[in-house]
């Protein structure tokens, strides 16, 4: 018995040494580990907070810049080499704000191509981004046209691989140019083979000569060139502010063909009549001899009628008109719109007595008719 217990003595013995010394084996080396840990991270927060932020003149300062300090990249940009460039590309392309990068793109690709045209014009081809690429295309086009606006035209022309940067092209150059000399942007844009694209040149250009010079551009009908430019001209034109109706009139007057007369006549006509409706109506008198003017006696008769107060006065207006197809359609135009304000339903007969048979005095009958009947 005393020399069992001896032994589970002995035993237990080399257990407790055996336990303490693990415990002394592994304790310095996991306290090592995280004393070794701690400094270096300390060093690493430390190092960070004192490191200055990039160079704005940088690509990875580009990447970096904000709405509230991207102007400070502006004066780099402009002074920057060209091999100096491609990389500024890269770090702007990275940064997140949509309003950074427009803004400076611009400056970028106008100092692009003030170093290299070519190489401007073919890093903007490279974005994949429509709208970047139409803002590098801007910013290279408003220096290229400082110098050479034929050359720039035939380039953008030439774009028959990406007609949307082909139709940006297209309008930037023309609003460029339309407001110095519009008949030759005309010119340029009636050599754009896409018809679509032709067509849409055109009406801007009409839109911007019309909107800077209205009275300009009308002067210069008899002479404009191309015909589909005239012709958009001439039926819009006639709707601006301040521009002679009377010298319009006159221009519509020389037209070839009796057709065309009478469709402008009475889109000039409406516009004077209602911008100024004594001076229409006076008009109307003084070349109520010309067939073409039907349509327009009634385009003038409907506005009188719908807005005149005094019917003696609109009466005598239909009185001294001819008798036939220019007084008939004046008359039964006005005796419908006279009717149809709630006037008096007697006096819209006494201007469709006026009229004879035709189909305008059938429907200004029907519109009284129609007023006399109880609901």
């Amino acid at each position: 018995m005393k020399l069992m217990l001896q032994m589970l003595l002995h035993a237990l013995c080399l257990f407790v040494g055996f336990w303490l010394a693990s415990e002394k084996t592994f304790e310095p080396s996991e306290k090592a580990a995280v004393a070794t840990q701690q400094p270096k991270s300390k060093i690493s927060i430390e190092v960070q907070a004192f490191q200055p932020p990039p160079k704005a003149s940088s690509e990875a300062g580009l990447a970096l810049l904000t709405y509230e300090n991207w102007a400070e990249a502006i004066l780099p940009i402009s002074q920057m080499r060209l091999e100096e460039l491609p990389a500024m590309l890269r770090g702007l392309l990275r940064n997140p704000f949509p309003e950074v990068r427009r803004r400076l793109l611009r400056c970028l690709f106008e100092r692009w191509a003030a170093l290299d045209l070519n190489g401007a014009l073919i890093a903007l081809r490279g974005l994949s981004s429509p709208l970047l690429k139409e803002r590098a295309l801007w910013a290279v086009l408003d220096l290229w046209t400082k110098s050479d606006t034929e050359a720039a035209w035939k380039w953008v022309n030439a774009l028959e691989d990406d007609s949307v940067l082909q139709e940006t092209g297209i309008e930037h150059l023309l609003s460029l140019a339309a407001d110095k000399d519009p008949l030759a942007s005309a010119a340029w844009a009636d050599q754009i083979d896409d018809v679509f694209l032709r067509e849409k040149a055109l009406i801007q250009i009409a839109h911007s000569w019309m909107s800077n010079d209205a009275n300009g551009a009308l002067a210069a009908l008899t002479n404009v060139e191309p015909k589909r430019l005239r012709d958009y001209l001439l039926s819009k034109v006639c709707h601006r502010d301040g521009v002679d109706h009377a010298a319009g009139l006159e221009i519509v007057s020389q037209l070839p063909t009796q057709a065309e007369r009478s469709k402008l006549s009475e889109e000039w006509l409406s516009a004077y009549v209602n911008d100024h409706p004594q001076d229409a109506i006076q008009w109307l008198l003084d070349h109520s001899n010309r067939p073409e003017l039907q349509k327009s006696a009634d385009a003038v008769g409907g506005y009188l009628g719908a807005t005149m107060k005094n019917f003696a006065q609109l009466q005598s207006y239909a009185q001294q008109l001819p008798s036939g197809p220019i007084r008939d359609a004046f008359a039964a135009r006005a005796a419908n719109e006279w009717a149809s304000a709630g006037r008096s339903l007697a006096e819209a007969e006494q201007l469709l007595a006026l009229c004879g048979p035709c189909l305008e005095r059938d429907r200004a009958r029907s519109t009284i008719e129609s007023k006399r009947s109880p609901k």
